[in-house]
């Protein structure tokens, strides 16, 4: 196996990052390098999703098509390699798909701390909340913050009428406003 050194790429949208990391990651299988042991993260689905389909379409096109397979060896900087040496990548990239480390950012963190929770002081299983369950959770936070203000209220009404002393009402409206302020900003989250 020929020693690759390990690679970031950084760049902006639509200026070839698939096209780059497709012929990394072909060329560290070509080179001997299991592909459960390659770690390619992206920042989103759509992304992990075009770059795993790219590998397996140039694998496979490669694989049955001499001119290809030698298109694709010249971008990876393997001149020599074969149709059967790209076969062969991918029936061991299939096998191995179970294994992979092709995904976002967010996701292999997730596998990490789910390995080490203990480690990490979590107890128990967790899971990655969707966009929805956000929204749901904030929205109950919101309604328990909101129904603790109306008993302050409530609460400190009492307090007023049954000690004599002033409920100031601004002191509340204060109180309301700045909910108000926080469940918008809560939203916008």
């Amino acid at each position: 196996m020929k020693k690759i050194q390990n690679q970031m790429i950084r760049a902006s949208a639509g200026t070839g990052k698939t096209y780059q990391l497709t012929n990394r990651f072909i060329r560290l299988l070509l080179c001997g390098l299991s592909p459960d042991r390659i770690i390619a993260l992206t920042f989103t689905r759509k992304a992990a999703g075009e770059f795993f389909e790219g590998i397996l379409t140039k694998l496979a096109t490669a694989g049955v098509d001499p001119g290809q397979a030698k298109k694709l060896a010249k971008e990876i900087d393997l001149q020599t390699a074969k149709p059967e040496q790209f076969r062969e990548a991918l029936r061991q990239l299939v096998e191995a798909m179970g294994r992979l480390s092709l995904g976002t950012i967010d996701g292999f963190f997730h596998r990490v701390i789910a390995m080490f929770s203990l480690e990490f002081g979590l107890g128990g299983e967790f899971k990655m909340m969707s966009e929805f369950e956000i929204l749901q959770a904030r929205m109950r936070v919101l309604e328990i913050c909101w129904m603790k203000m109306k008993h302050a209220r409530r609460t400190a009404k009492a307090l007023s009428r049954s000690t004599g002393f002033p409920l100031r009402a601004r002191t509340t409206a204060t109180l309301l406003a700045r909910l108000k302020d926080i469940s918008k900003i809560a939203m916008s989250c």
